[in-house]
């Protein structure tokens, strides 16, 4: 046997079977995560009624599957939301700095700076991205108007029992701000993951 000859190694046709051993592997585990998650109607259920401030008001499970959780503080000078849905492909990851991630926060940006057709008074730009590392989102903070209003915009990803989790705040551009968005970003994912 020559030194370039390998028997029993990791590479060859043995090293292929490894790599599709571990792909089906990860995707059992993927499967087995989603499996173990609880249901959106459990997710809903255990939801506050209240988070860091915000009050909840409608819940609708959409198509999907997804659930809707819109909240707003009691005089409404801020609004937030909460959409819960699977992950396309595969199971949502929890490290907020994975791409996945990134690419569900740029898409959610993407959307979120197009004027809807017909209304031409909304504009919002990208300010800055956070990672809220101990609370597992990432985040763009947005700025611009409604009409004439000044409004800022927080809209925060994250994964949760292998699902994504995307929340969404929206207030008025004053100091000091009406509503504390990280802090009910924060208390919403942790709801979200039953904590």
């Amino acid at each position: 046997m020559n030194g370039s000859e390998r028997v029993g190694g990791w590479g060859g046709a043995g090293g292929a079977g490894l790599a599709a051993c571990m792909a089906l592997a990860v995707a059992g585990c993927a499967a087995m995560e989603q499996a173990q998650a609880p249901s959106l109607e459990t997710i809903g259920q255990r939801m506050p009624e209240q988070l860091a401030g915000f009050v909840l008001g409608e819940t609708a499970q959409r198509p999907g599957p997804s659930l809707s959780l819109d909240y707003a503080t009691p005089n409404r000078s801020a609004v937030g939301s909460v959409l819960i849905y699977a992950a396309a492909g595969s199971a949502a990851p929890s490290d907020p700095s994975a791409p996945a991630i990134d690419r569900e926060l740029t898409a959610a940006v993407a959307e979120l700076s197009e004027a809807p057709q017909g209304r031409t008074g909304r504009r919002l730009a990208e300010r800055e991205r956070v990672t809220l590392a101990e609370s597992g989102l990432r985040c763009a903070l947005m700025a611009g108007a409604f009409g004439r209003a000044p409004v800022v915009r927080q809209v925060c990803v994250g994964g949760a029992d292998g699902r994504l989790v995307k929340i969404q705040v929206t207030m008025a551009d004053r100091r000091p701000p009406p509503a504390d968005a990280l802090g009910f970003a924060t208390a919403a994912v942790a709801a979200v993951r039953g904590g």
